[in-house]
């Protein structure tokens, strides 16, 4: 089966949707019209890679195996790619050019981010900088000299991907510009029924280790700051963001974080959102190649990663990276 054939057939509806299940109503929300969307973070592709807790030898299958799964979803309005689309290295013009292969024959809007692989190329060694895939996404949201975005999704909703890399480094940083450029957004957009923010970096921690000095860097480094500034938009809901590979799900006051599990990395999912009036609903979809994700699985649990997230058991951080409890993965919020 090629990219057209079963590409061309991706707004076919039917649930094909394995793990989790979030609502999150809000009264907001009756004036808004039903939309779906994907949200599919941390494919590292790398046509040529080394696997380590990414299984980066198989990243293209499972890039493919997830573009698989969104025909047997509802209807898709747009998808967002939330980041390290492409490994840094010296096989990522390449693998860009994979990339662009499939995506270009998607039949619906997808917009990107920038993930620190695209902000953090190999000195002597990757052949593209962030510029390069500026120019090369203009379309997708991104364009030269600016890396965020905010987009009339569907009526009365407005998404933003928030850019909060840091050239060179993992950690994220939202900058006093960016801030600047997010506050103006925010206000334009305050008659909107529904924000829904993406970023890179999580902008909530999704265990204590996050905040110790080894784990920082997967977070933004004034994520307190940004929460405490995101308070003041009663519109702002929902927040989401790729990074750790993680699945993760937080409310805190009237906003919900959610961190989403990578492709390259067990559980190798993406996330659903489908939008109604009666709320959010979240859903993990699962690839069909067990044996790729059974050997995901063993690669994270052998890693030093794993040691890092527990010397004692390093098995834990296989519940960790599909949800640390069923309420990240099957779970219905109410508040």
């Amino acid at each position: 089966m090629n990219r057209r054939t079963f590409i061309k057939g991706i707004t076919a509806t039917g649930f094909g949707l394995v793990a989790g299940d979030l609502c999150i109503p809000f009264a907001e929300a009756v004036d808004i019209q039903a939309f779906n969307f994907v949200h599919i973070s941390d494919l590292h592709l790398d046509i040529r890679g080394d696997s380590n807790w990414q299984y980066r030898e198989k990243s293209v299958p499972l890039f493919i195996d997830a573009l698989r799964q969104m025909p047997r979803l509802p209807k898709l309005s747009f998808v967002v790619f939330g980041g390290d689309q492409i490994h840094y290295g010296p096989n990522d013009r390449e693998s860009l050019s994979v990339f662009q292969q499939w995506t270009d024959n998607l039949n619906m809007p997808y917009y990107i981010l920038l993930g620190n692989t695209e902000v953090s190329p190999v000195s002597g060694v990757s052949k593209l900088t962030r510029e390069d895939y500026l120019n090369m996404w203009q379309k997708q949201g991104l364009r030269l000299g600016h890396s965020s975005w905010a987009i009339d999704a569907v009526r009365g909703v407005t998404i933003i991907g928030f850019d909060v890399t840091v050239d060179g480094k993992p950690h994220g940083l939202a900058s006093r510009n960016g801030l600047m450029w997010l506050e103006n957004e925010l206000t334009k957009n305050k008659s909107k029924k529904l924000i829904i923010i993406f970023t890179h970096q999580l902008l909530m921690p999704t265990t204590a280790r996050d905040t110790s000095p080894d784990w920082s860097f997967w977070m933004v480094k004034n994520h307190e700051e940004v929460r405490a500034f995101l308070k003041g938009f009663p519109n702002v809901r929902l927040v989401v963001s790729g990074h750790h590979h993680t699945s993760r799900v937080i409310t805190e006051g009237r906003i919900t974080y959610v961190a989403d599990p990578a492709i390259v990395t067990y559980p190798c999912a993406l996330r659903f959102f489908g939008v109604t009036q009666q709320g959010i609903h979240v859903k993990n979809v699962g690839l069909d190649d067990q044996v790729v994700v059974k050997r995901a699985k063993e690669l994270l649990a052998t890693d030093a990663y794993a040691k890092m997230y527990d010397p004692v058991d390093p098995q834990k951080v296989l519940d960790y990276s599909a949800g640390l409890s069923s309420d990240d993965r099957e779970t219905r919020l109410r508040f």
